[in-house]
Order: structure tokens, then sequence, then C-alpha cells
């Protein structure tokens, strides 16, 4: 204020602050340009390379290498070009192993077939297992796992078998999804080994405890989308989130990994959560 002009009250002036446009263009000019890194990042793609030490893994497998797939969302907010790059990449990667957790579509049927073509296409030595998640039953369960069987890809529902390669093995199970109250761990792991390593596709996270007591090794889950959309910096955090969103955590004897994803749900966007291939090496503790 210059020497000698008459004073303005405090509530004046706020008020014609508020009444003038230049914070509104201000505004309008930053939720625009988030709206463009957001639809950008959504369209992106980040490759995450995760060394996982297992006490349990056979010698024999030490260096094997997985890539994780999950949240494809196939929409109309996530194309068939998008996933078609995913696939490019992780393919260029030559993993011994191909897994997917959940969510291949989003409510339409109609794009269940051509997700289940393009994902058939991930060529790995010993080929490529699948659970469920929610969105694929809330679309068509059934559909689903029949259209990736013929696409070559095994869905593992509520069920596990002994994977052998290199003359090792482990145990590796997939269950159906949490939400829609179909999960059965235990007949996932029956037939199991008390000491052999045992390795879950769960498409929800929240099971960890489940898993931590029936001594699961590593638990690859998907469902969080890493919060898609990341306003605060997870790095500066003083205490723990109270729900896991990506990454390697621990619970007990059992590991879990989350991936970000592909895809999108609710609106086509992601910000500081870029799209995720997990490239996944496991080694022997």
């Amino acid at each position: 204020m210059k020497p000698g002009a008459p004073k303005v009250k405090l509530s004046k002036r706020i008020t014609s602050a508020i009444g003038s446009e230049k914070p509104l263009r201000q505004l309008a000019g930053n939720l625009s340009q988030f709206a463009r890194y957001a639809l950008a990042e959504a369209s992106s793609l980040s490759l995450e390379k995760i060394e996982i030490r297992l006490r349990r893994l056979p010698k024999k497998l030490d260096g094997f290498r997985l890539i994780h797939l999950s949240d494809i969302h196939h929409s109309p907010f996530t194309g068939l070009e998008h996933i078609e790059r995913a696939v490019r990449v992780a393919n260029r990667l030559k993993p011994d192993l191909f897994v997917l957790t959940g969510d291949y579509v989003s409510h339409e049927p109609e794009y269940i077939e051509p997700v289940a073509g393009v994902l058939g296409s991930l060529s790995a030595e010993f080929g490529t297992y699948a659970c469920l998640g929610n969105h694929d039953h809330w679309t068509d369960a059934a559909l689903v796992t029949d259209s990736f069987r013929r696409a070559g890809i095994e869905v593992l529902i509520n069920q596990g078998f002994r994977f052998t390669a290199r003359d090792a093995a482990f145990w590796l199970c997939g269950v159906d999804d949490y939400m829609v109250g179909k999960t059965d761990l235990r007949a996932a792991l029956h037939g199991s080994f008390p000491d052999e390593m045992k390795l879950l596709l769960a498409h929800n996270p929240v099971i960890v405890r489940q898993a931590a007591r029936l001594e699961v090794d590593l638990m690859l889950s998907g469902h969080t989308h890493g919060g898609q959309v990341k306003l605060r910096d997870e790095d500066r955090r003083i205490l723990p989130p109270r729900r896991l969103k990506n990454g390697l955590h621990r619970r007990k004897s059992t590991q879990i990994y989350i991936t970000r994803g592909i895809g999108t749900v609710v609106l086509p966007i992601r910000y500081q959560c870029p799209p995720e291939i997990s490239l996944i090496e496991l080694k022997c503790a």
C-alpha cells in the first residue's frame, strides 16, 4: 500500500481478490497443465527392476526372471495400442515366466477377447499364468477365463501346482478375487509341501496377512494402481501408510510386491504414478 493511501479493511481486500478473475485464470491454467501431464502419463510405460531374495528358493533357480503385469483394464480409457506396446516391451526383456494378476477389462465384455489375444502373445520359456480380479468378475469372469485359456494363458482359480524348471521346483498358485468373496488360499496351497517355496498370485494385496500366516514366501498383487494419482510426496512420510499401495513389502517371512499396473479406471489419468512393467529377479537369500 502506498504511503498516505486510505486504509482498506482486510475483509474488503479478501473479497476483492476472490472477485477478481486473476486467481480463477491462474487456477484454470494450473488445472489445464495438470490434465495434460496426467493424460500423457497414463499412456506412458515405466520399467521397474526388482530383486527379491527368498530363503526357500531352490539354488538352481537363482536368477530366475519373471515379468509381472496387472490391471490392464482394456476399455475406452485404456486402448489396445497401449496394451500391445506393453506386451512388445515385456517380450523384448525375455523373462523366464510371465505372471498376470487380474483386472484385464473394465465392465464391458466386448473388450475381453481382444485383450486375451494380445496377452496371449506374451512369450516366455515357462509360459504365462494368471489370476482373476474384481473387474473381471464384474464383467464376465467365465468369459475371461475361457478366452485366456484359449490364448494359452493358464488361469489359476484357488488352485496351485508344483512348477518345475531347470531341474528344480516350487509351488505356484493363484486365488480368486477377495472383493467378490471368492478367495480360498488354503485350497490354492493344497498339495504343497510345508518346506517348499510358495509363490502366490492374488489380485488384492489385502490378503497378505493370511498369506503370512500360511507361510507364503512371495505374493504378487495389483489392484491399487499405486494410487493412480499421487499428490503428496511419499518419500517425506513420517508415518507408514495405512494401506500398501505399491512396491516391495514384508510381513513376517512373507514378501509382497504390488505393481502400479498398466491401465486406469474412473478417469484416464495418472499423476506421479506411471503404468508399470515389473521385471522381478528371484535370488537365493
